[in-house]
């Protein structure tokens, strides 16, 4: 799926707020837009849904912190400038990370939880890859050239970064560096687009590679070795990692609407998990890997579901006719 399709789908206003005391459970973060988008969160099973934003802003693409403390997100201002800004999972605690002219997109937590990742820029064309600590200090610009770096996805050792480099100005590239800018290594070259690569716990990195007719979803190992073929067919989009990568769930354009498959990361079967006539897109794993949560665009709405990951026991979690689309989910801890 487009990555402007799912920051079209952005935030409502809610109860801000959690009783004290809860035991550990996990959170969905999500958006919802109304006249205004703001970030919220609520439980896995849909109840105690909270606000952390509110006000005349935009607030989209939230995701949590490792921890489940803190969630980093992206403020649209009116400029057209965007800045990254934090927030405690109360929605208490709310702090600007960048300050810039340019714009700071897609903010992904290293492993560890210390620094960020995301792109920066003042247009798309001029997108690179930045890394800095969580309180905002030691920001580093990775990438430097005349054409766009995007899609950070980090290693699980927070030590290596992968991201798409549209290498000929259309043609993007998967490439990966070291978390500090060095030792750049290209690792696909071809006439066809490769993109959305997305890095699992045990070191493979998946990616999609879109040529004229027909999709491919692939895995690499980040030295460049080992380019395998998980699947083929026409509309592949972005995939997401079980958390202990054994499975991807991805999200497939079939010419009429889009469906949620899982693919075994063996090789092994695949299954589809929705079959309907709406949109469904944006899959993001619960901590367990037990279910998923997605955005389905139906009765000119985006509401968030979740379903088992073998498809069963579909659930409508969020709908208010607004437009709301899960962005991610976390363990929290107790008391949160």
């Amino acid at each position: 799926m487009p990555r402007g399709k799912r920051l079209l789908v952005t935030t409502a206003a809610l109860a801000v707020g959690f009783p004290a005391g809860a035991a550990a459970e996990t959170r969905i973060a999500y958006t919802s837009l109304a006249n205004s988008s703001h970030v919220a969160v609520m439980k896995g099973d849909g109840s105690e849904r909270a606000a952390l934003t509110s006000g005349a802003v935009n607030d989209v693409s939230p995701a949590w912190s490792p921890a489940g403390t803190r969630l980093v997100f992206v403020r649209r201002r009116a400029n057209g400038s965007d800045d990254l800004l934090l927030v405690n999972g109360d929605g208490t605690g709310l702090r600007r990370l960048t300050r810039t002219a340019a714009s700071e997109a897609n903010p992904l937590w290293s492993p560890r939880g210390g620094r960020v990742a995301y792109e920066r820029g003042r247009s798309f064309s001029s997108f690179e890859i930045v890394v800095q600590k969580a309180d905002g200090t030691r920001r580093r610009q990775l990438t430097r050239n005349s054409v766009p770096d995007v899609e950070p996805a980090w290693s699980p050792g927070g030590d290596r970064i992968a991201f798409t480099r549209y290498a000929r100005g259309t043609n993007p590239e998967i490439f990966v560096t070291r978390a500090d800018g060095t030792g750049m290594r290209r690792l696909t070259s071809n006439r066809v687009e490769d993109h959305h690569p997305v890095w699992s716990s045990q070191g493979k990195i998946a990616f999609v590679r879109r040529g004229a007719n027909r999709s491919r979803l692939l895995l690499v190992n980040p030295d460049g070795s080992g380019l395998q073929t998980l699947w083929r067919r026409r509309g592949i989009g972005e995939a997401a990692w079980s958390p202990d990568g054994a499975r991807l769930a991805v999200e497939v354009f079939d010419g009429e609407d889009s469906e949620i498959f899982v693919v075994r990361a063996d090789g092994g079967a695949r299954r589809q998990l929705t079959d309907n006539a709406v949109d469904d897109f944006g899959p993001v794993w619960s901590p367990g890997a037990g279910r998923i949560a997605f955005t389905r665009f139906a009765a000119r709405s985006n509401d968030v579901w979740s379903m088992r990951s073998n498809g069963r026991d579909k659930r409508r979690l969020a709908g208010s006719g607004r437009h709301e689309a899960a962005f991610d989910w976390a363990t929290v801890p107790s008391g949160a």
